[in-house]
């Protein structure tokens, strides 16, 4: 971190005043650039930071600020050959991206309301220091808001991933609801949102369980081929447009559908599975919502299910009705249908 300012100093982006080391945004002529913001125009102290301390120009910010004498009681400060100082968040976020990542990633997301002047400053300091703004793509992200409000610990409804959890909702679960909307747009948090994402997860389980459990070796779905090149095209298609992400989960659900009424009339065989298993874990390479670590499960369900309807042609109601309660038990609502039985998570 300090190497950085070192370095910021010897090349002239950087200078000393009063034991604090700032930047000086003159020295960057597209600064600015990621907020399209006009700095002629900003009022000082509503969006730029006026911090207790002297500058050459009102609009240059600190990388590193002298402790002051709170801070040195409780031994907040680095020694530095600058005096006992503090480093600023601008300063500390670039230097842990460069540390981990190196100093040209792929993608940095924030909160759109740190896209001036947090990000704009990370990336000042990472083009004064290497010559790169840091990442490929800088994308700042919606807010999450209840009841048309920021959601955020300081108004008192603030929810976690742990009560979410604690609540019932997987992983999965919270990821697709926060899918739902295009990063550009805020997401409103409801419960009856979460419940609904839950619910379509089920659902996509479902899918993937059934595809697990095909043993049919005919094949009578003479499509497949053409479905699975049209999720691959459209879902890069919509990704390439912005990050479209809803235009994504259409063609996914479009997929799904054309797929579903083949699966459940037993048309498609085992080969055909396999390759509709392999685009779907191509695809959740980017979505995380599928669970693919359940075919055994799968197989255990249908062969509960096969146990049954031998069951019912036998004769066999007792059975065939114990067999349904113990499938219900694991969670799983069979439906009898002139296709046969099929089934899906409740």
């Amino acid at each position: 971190m300090f190497k950085i300012v070192e370095k910021l100093v010897d090349k002239g982006f950087a200078y000393e005043k009063l034991h604090s080391v700032y930047f000086d945004i003159s020295k960057l002529s597209d600064y600015g650039l990621l907020s399209n913001i006009d700095l002629a125009k900003t009022r000082l102290g509503r969006s730029i930071d006026l911090d207790d301390y002297e500058k050459d120009n009102p609009a240059d910010f600190a990388l590193l600020k002298r402790a002051g004498l709170g801070e040195l009681k409780r031994g907040i400060y680095h020694k530095t050959k600058w005096g006992n100082i503090r480093p600023g968040w601008h300063l500390e976020c670039a230097a842990i991206s460069q540390k981990y990542l190196g100093t040209a990633y792929d993608i940095h997301i924030s909160g759109a309301d740190e896209t001036f002047p947090h990000c704009e400053n990370i990336i000042a300091i990472n083009k004064a220091f290497s010559g790169h703004s840091g990442a490929n793509y800088w994308i700042g992200a919606e807010l999450i808001l209840v009841d048309g409000r920021k959601m955020s610990r300081s108004l008192n409804n603030a929810v976690t991933i742990a009560d979410l959890k604690q609540n019932g909702y997987s992983g999965r679960d919270i990821r697709f609801f926060l899918l739902g909307m295009n990063y550009r747009k805020p997401i409103s948090y409801s419960e009856k949102a979460l419940q609904a994402a839950k619910n379509t997860v089920k659902k996509i389980d479902t899918f993937v369980y059934r595809l697990h459990a095909v043993d049919n070796d005919t094949q009578n779905f003479p499509d497949v081929d053409q479905v699975i090149y049209d999720l691959h095209h459209d879902f890069e298609k919509a990704l390439d447009d912005d990050i479209n992400i809803s235009g994504a989960l259409a063609a996914f659900f479009d997929f799904i559908g054309k797929v579903n009424a083949p699966l459940t009339e037993g048309k498609i065989s085992r080969t055909d599975a396999r390759k509709i298993v392999k685009i779907l874990e191509k695809i959740n390479e980017i979505l995380g919502i599928m669970d693919f670590g359940e075919q055994t499960r799968s197989q255990e369900i249908t062969g509960l299910i096969q146990k049954r309807d031998s069951a019912r042609k036998a004769g066999n109601w007792e059975e065939a009705d114990l067999l349904r309660n113990q499938l219900a038990r694991a969670g799983v609502e069979v439906l009898d249908s002139q296709q046969g039985t099929i089934w899906r998570f409740k």
